[in-house]
């Protein structure tokens, strides 16, 4: 079965990128297990349906979509869900270097944070040796709100920033305020 081609990146030119998001990847079935296509990264040229657990977590950090460029961690179409691909991290891992490149054509001097909108996508980016912690441990922490660039392959801030319901940020309240309080998408332009 030949692949549709990625979807594109979601970001407004005319706006200035405060932040990005990284999703896993477009893979998606209707219920009759037919493969959804995007023209767009989560769908968002036609609507806003899978990115509806992300956008209020942005909204409540007072950004929105039209102010962060919106990326997959794998840009292309797979056979199976991210959930259900036992080979996700594999493949993930070769699209890193791909994902470095396009965030640094935008942020060549690596201000920008990386919002993570899964855990799967935390444990892939994490540098080898680092101690991985479970999405509980990362919203409860004090300190390791943001994970600096240099424990991770993106050699950027990373925070994440997962869409499940339980670590909505209307819900993860203290999360949030040191989100904000540490204002990582505020960043001086150069």
């Amino acid at each position: 079965m030949i692949k549709p081609s990625p979807p594109a990146p979601y970001f407004n030119r005319s706006n200035k990128i405060r932040a990005f998001v990284l999703g896993c990847d477009p893979t998606a079935f209707d219920k009759e297990g037919k493969p959804i296509e995007f023209m767009t990264v989560f769908g968002l040229d036609k609507d806003n349906r899978y990115f509806s657990a992300i956008e209020p977590n942005l909204n409540e950090l007072g950004l929105s979509k039209h102010c962060v460029y919106i990326q997959n961690l794998i840009p292309d179409f797979l056979d199976f869900e991210t959930s259900k691909n036992k080979n996700w991290e594999i493949v993930a891992k070769l699209h890193i270097q791909d994902r470095l490149l396009e965030f640094d054509h935008f942020d060549p001097d690596r201000r920008l944070p990386v919002f993570l909108t899964s855990e799967i996508i935390y444990k892939v980016l994490l540098n080898d040796g680092e101690i991985r912690k479970r999405a509980k441990e990362l919203y409860k922490s004090e300190y390791e709100i943001i994970i600096p660039g240099n424990k991770n392959k993106l050699f950027r801030k990373l925070i994440p920033l997962y869409r499940h319901p339980a670590y909505s940020l209307k819900k993860q309240l203290r999360y949030k305020d040191l989100i904000l309080k540490l204002k990582p998408f505020d960043v001086p332009t150069p």
